[in-house]
């Protein structure tokens, strides 16, 4: 019997014929198909804000051969912070997620918020549902083990863990629980399987002794080893292996078979246990990009979303570092790459990967080189393309030489942490009333005695930066980097102006509104590195006595702060202008509402706080009279 959907009879040939003329002609008009990557895996990363950003992001990835997605880009766990505002430290750890932070189990849900929880789940679960259906893997970015609430240890006292805090940066300690302990381990299994269940997971990464996290007994610990005394004899590598293995074994309760890594936050401290840690890992593991097996399964490309010296300012690239990252993974023959973009809508990051796909086999500054041009070339025409590699390049060796600066980000420990960019600067910071003082000091990373948190160079507990030459010595490098930046913004409004290509005109002038805000940024580190300079070279304690010589050219220091003051008040005037000039290009990540403002993100309601800053800096500018001998002449 013929079945009820098929032809009453056979298509004749010119219905066929003409079928097939239609099929052709629809294959031929298709996207060509991008070429396989040299990976095993390729993962995109990328901060989102909404479910529709997050789709959009998604179909750009698969339409480039992405294998996988970043999924856990969650809300931050403000909670856990809330516990005690007088305490800056948990603004690391409430940034990353957890596993715990999306799925509670039942031998938690007394300590912890389900409601915030359920949230994240949720929005793990829609994003993992758009990964199905475009055939794209996702992977969880968290850190484990973290610290939770002293409530949980009040109740299972044998759950305390380590002391996971850094010593210099909080007034609290913070415990993570004890991996050893066989509950603790059995409701980590239950929390990935539950997890797994509602949204298949093929990778797992944790970051750990960092930012409220880590092992028992471990050397990189910020406080030193410790941990309780009963699981001291156990071995290190057998603690760690046993956590991954959980892991594993909780998503293959679920079904998902998982490749589950370890990150040492502070794993320079401890290579020698990472050497030891990686030779007992078992199959689907690694620490620190290392397995049994020795292969690195994943070469990170392309920038962090905050931890980078570019941060607040949003969606600036660095095509030759991603064109240099990619080469070497190449090279190393890495299992994976995972690229961080700076945007979801990054139009030249996915050119540059486009171009790298077509042919991924440049080698050195050369081929290197070459790469940034072939992107040039399909993004502004043959004919501005090195005008366009030339803005790159100065961007690069900027960004190379603010590296030199700190052991941090300067802007991220200093312009934000400690908010130089809302901060004013003036000579006797500890007068300042409360109204010219609480809209920043209660956003500002300071944790031992007020004294610290009235030295702009004391960042998070460390005074990388300090006295004359240490100011001399910095100001120099941010010199440099402001140079490199201007050349960039040179070549990139030569080439904003020169192209024939609309939409490629509006992205370098929205990329041009971003580096100037760059450089005024840097302009406040500098002007805060030679402000707190000066006062380190004054005597507070010395009376002033000021001579009646005509003339007299008074007291250099005096003459030198002047300046500054004046310099960071006209910069900070720029800075307003920038912001309210910039339309609808985003030019720095701002918290969501002035509700959600925080240690590492500034309020939105920016511009108030800048003329506020200014205001404060010119009613206190002579104050400096009460220090330094004034000028006669």
């Amino acid at each position: 019997m013929m079945h009820p959907s098929a032809p009453a009879g056979p298509w004749p040939v010119s219905r066929v014929v003409k079928a097939a003329a239609l099929l052709v002609v629809a294959v031929l008009s298709l996207p060509a198909a991008e070429p396989a990557p040299p990976f095993q895996k390729v993962i995109f990363t990328v901060l989102n804000t909404d479910s529709a950003e997050f789709e959009g992001f998604a179909r750009q990835a698969a339409a480039v051969r992405a294998t996988h997605l970043t999924i856990s880009d969650l809300p931050k766990s403000r909670w856990q912070w809330e516990r005690d505002l007088n305490d800056p430290y948990p603004n690391w750890g409430m940034m990353v997620p957890t596993l715990f932070k999306v799925v509670v189990p039942p031998a938690l849900k007394q300590y912890l918020p389900a409601d915030y929880a359920a949230k994240n789940l949720a929005i793990i679960k829609e994003r993992a549902a758009v990964l199905q259906r475009l055939g794209i893997r996702a992977v969880f970015r968290g850190k484990e083990p973290a610290w939770l609430p002293s409530e949980v240890y009040d109740e299972h006292p044998e759950w305390r863990g380590p002391r996971v805090e850094h010593p210099r940066r909080a007034r609290n300690a913070y415990y993570a629980p004890c991996i050893d302990q066989p509950e603790v381990l059995a409701i980590y299994r239950e929390a990935v399987r539950e997890l797994c269940r509602q949204a298949p997971i093929d990778d797992f990464e944790f970051l750990t002794n960092d930012s409220g996290g880590g092992f028992c007994w471990s050397r990189s610990l910020y406080p030193g080893r410790n941990g309780p005394s009963w699981c001291e004899a156990i071995p290190h590598a057998q603690r760690i292996v046993r956590f991954l293995s959980t892991i594993q074994a909780g998503a293959r309760d679920s079904g998902c078979t998982v490749d589950a890594s370890l990150f040492y936050g502070a794993g320079v401290i401890a290579s020698e246990e990472v050497a030891a840690i990686v030779a007992g890992l078992s199959p689907r593991q690694w620490v620190n990009g290392r397995s049994s097996s020795g292969t690195a399964p994943t070469v990170r490309v392309g920038l962090h979303p905050f931890y980078n010296h570019m941060y607040p300012v949003f969606g600036i690239y660095l095509p030759e570092e991603m064109a240099r990252r990619l080469q070497e993974a190449v090279a190393d023959k890495a299992a994976a790459v995972e690229l961080n973009f700076s945007r979801p809508d990054s139009p030249i990051e996915f050119a540059l990967w486009r171009a790298f796909l077509a042919d991924p086999g440049g080698r050195g500054m050369v081929g290197r080189m070459a790469l940034l041009r072939r992107t040039a070339v399909g993004f502004v025409g043959e004919a501005q393309a090195d005008g366009l590699v030339d803005a790159w390049h100065e961007l690069q060796r900027a960004i190379d030489t603010a590296q030199t600066i700190s052991p941090d980000p300067i802007l991220m420990v200093g312009a934000v942490n400690q908010r130089w960019i809302t901060r004013p600067f003036v000579p006797f910071p500890a007068e300042l009333e409360p109204a010219e003082r609480d809209y920043f000091r209660r956003f500002q990373f300071q944790a031992t005695s007020e004294e610290e948190a009235n030295d702009l160079m004391n960042l998070q507990g460390f005074t990388p930066i300090k006295g004359y030459s240490g100011g001399l010595l910095a100001s120099q490098s941010v010199n440099e980097v402001l140079n490199r930046l201007d050349r960039a913004l040179r070549s990139l409004g030569q080439v904003a102006a020169a192209t024939d290509r609309p939409a490629a005109a509006a992205e370098l002038r929205a990329t041009e509104k971003r580096v100037r805000t760059l450089a005024c940024l840097y302009r406040t580190a500098r002007h805060a590195i030679q402000y707190q300079a000066i006062l380190d070279q004054t005597d507070y304690e010395q009376p002033l006595v000021e001579r009646t010589i005509y003339p007299l050219e008074g007291d250099q220091r005096l003459r030198d702060l002047q300046r500054v003051t004046r310099a960071e008040v006209d910069n900070t005037q720029e800075l307003i202008r920038l912001v309210e000039t910039a339309g609808t290009t985003r030019i720095l990540l701002l918290a969501p509402t002035e509700a959600e403002e925080d240690i590492f993100l500034l309020n939105p309601n920016l511009v108030p706080q800048l003329k506020k800053k200014i205001e404060i800096m010119l009613r206190h500018e002579l104050d400096s009279h009460r220090l330094y001998e004034r000028r006669q002449g």
